[in-house]
């Protein structure tokens, strides 16, 4: 269950593209992935709005291995943030504080390092879709494809360690709808997809309140039960030396 906690905290997932969706490409023309993005931005509400989220806490509810799962994130600009996982009576805690990471368990703390500090570093930011370069990460199209009858557009946003995520967006709504994920965990390097939809407004911000998780053969479905924004997250939620 810890490694599978673990993949779950950082609410990415992965499989080899036969496993995934049926995807039959329509075109290898270029797009700047930028626009893409920026159409991804202006379909959730606009850089504007998303500019003035300040700390974010999200609750998720769902079923993994038969027991009940309930994931909490809480985020603050810039890059601090808490993930608490209850899943079959086990707790399992990671916090980043803007430098360092730590995953507690079974009175357990382990130091989050390497390629995992990384991964964990990029998906605490808030401001990683408004800026992505400003991360080291290098953007480039990767063509038009259809999911579940839809046209996509894909964009690869691969790290400064080279690891690489791909998103699919909409092309009519621009919207979000899938990423497969390259992820470092401690069992090596795995692929994770996961799929967004029921997008809810919440103070002017839409936000998927349906995810799908896959990885390996399990598949785990998440129902956000709340968001809550801009509500004063105390700093103190991020220390690191205070939590041990």
């Amino acid at each position: 269950m810890k490694n599978i906690v673990w993949i779950l905290l950082i609410t990415v997932l992965f499989l080899t593209n036969k496993n995934i969706i049926a995807q039959d490409s329509l075109s290898t023309e270029s797009i700047d992935p930028k626009i893409v993005l920026e159409k991804y931005l202006d379909a959730i509400g606009g850089r504007d709005a998303l500019s003035k989220v300040e700390d974010r806490t999200t609750i998720m509810r769902g079923t993994a291995m038969g027991q009940p799962l309930t994931i909490i994130v809480k985020q603050k600009t810039p890059n601090k943030m808490r993930q608490e996982v209850k899943a079959g009576g086990m707790d399992q805690t990671i916090i980043f504080d803007g430098e360092k990471g730590i995953m507690k368990a079974a009175a357990q703390s382990i130091e989050v390092t390497g390629k995992e500090l990384e991964q964990l570093k990029t998906e605490a930011s808030m401001e990683l879709m408004l800026n992505p370069e400003n991360f080291g990460i290098k953007l480039s199209y990767e063509g038009a494809e259809k999911i579940d009858g839809k046209d996509v557009n894909k964009i690869k946003m691969t790290l400064p360690s080279g690891i690489r995520w791909f998103a699919y967006f909409d092309a009519e709504s621009g919207l979000k709808i899938k990423e497969q994920k390259e992820l470092q965990t401690q069992m090596g390097l795995v692929e994770q997809v996961i799929t967004f939809g029921d997008y809810t407004e919440v103070d002017g911000i839409k936000y998927p309140f349906k995810l799908i998780q896959s990885f390996g053969p399990q598949s785990v479905e998440m129902t956000v039960s709340s968001v809550k924004v801009n509500k004063g997250l105390s700093d103190d939620l991020f220390v690191i030396a205070d939590d041990k």
